[in-house]
C-alpha cells in the first residue's frame, strides 16, 4: 500500500516542489479553478491543503475571509509568510479528515486540491463525511486533482475523482461543474443547486 511522502521534510528541502508559483501547469490550473466557482463572492472559505498557499492567495480576492490549513508545519509557515499582506486569510496547521479548531464558522465554500489521493480510504471517507457536517447549506465543494496517480499516492486523481462524485450524491450534493483534461481533473459540488439556469 502506498504511504503519502513526508511533506515537511519536502517542504524543508525545497520551499515550492511543485514549483506552484512558477509552472504553467499550476498557473493554469489555478485560473480553470477559480473559473470554475459559480459565484463572484463567497463569505467564507476553507482550502483544507493549503502548500504554500498560493490558490489561498487568489481565493482571498473572491471571498471576504479564507481560512488555509495544510498538515505539513513546514507548509503551515511558509503559508503564513506569503499570506502574511492578506489580512483577510488566516493559516493554521490541521490533518483530514480532522476538523480545524479554527474553524469556528460554516464555510460556504471548502476547498480540496491535490490532497485527497495522498489520504488513505477511510480518511477519504471521513474527510467526505466532514464536508458535508461543517459546510453551510449553501456551500460550493472545489475539488482538483492531477488525473494520473503520483508515485506515493493511494489512488489516482481520476479514480478520487469518481468516488467523490459517488459519495457526494449519495450525501445530497449535486455536480455544478466538471473539467477533465489530460492533465487533471476538477470538479464544483453543491448542496444549493440553482432552480434556474443562465440568470
Amino acid at each position: 500500500m502506498s504511504i503519502a511522502p513526508d511533506f515537511d521534510s519536502m517542504y524543508a528541502a525545497d520551499p515550492d516542489p511543485w514549483e506552484v508559483a512558477t509552472s504553467w501547469y499550476e498557473r493554469r490550473k489555478i485560473d480553470i479553478a477559480l473559473a470554475s466557482l459559480r459565484r463572484q463572492r463567497y463569505r467564507f472559505a476553507w482550502d483544507a491543503a493549503c502548500g504554500t498557499g498560493e490558490l489561498a492567495s487568489h481565493l482571498a480576492g473572491r471571498c471576504e475571509r479564507v481560512l488555509a490549513t495544510d498538515m505539513s508545519a513546514v507548509a503551515v509557515s511558509l503559508s503564513t509568510r506569503r499570506l502574511q499582506p492578506l489580512p483577510q486569510v488566516s493559516v493554521t496547521q490541521s490533518h483530514l479528515p480532522s476538523k480545524p479548531t479554527a474553524l469556528e464558522e460554516r464555510p460556504d465554500l471548502i476547498v480540496l486540491s491535490e490532497v485527497m489521493y495522498y489520504l488513505p480510504p477511510a480518511d477519504r471517507a471521513a474527510t467526505y463525511a466532514l464536508v458535508d457536517e461543517v459546510a453551510a447549506p449553501e456551500a460550493d465543494l472545489l475539488l482538483v486533482n492531477w488525473a494520473p496517480q503520483p508515485e506515493d499516492a493511494y489512488a489516482s486523481g481520476l479514480a478520487v475523482f469518481n468516488e467523490a462524485n459517488d459519495t457526494l450524491n449519495a450525501l445530497g450534493w449535486g455536480r455544478l461543474v466538471t473539467h477533465t483534461d489530460i492533465e487533471f481533473v476538477l470538479g464544483c459540488w453543491s448542496r444549493d443547486l440553482p432552480e434556474t439556469i443562465g440568470r
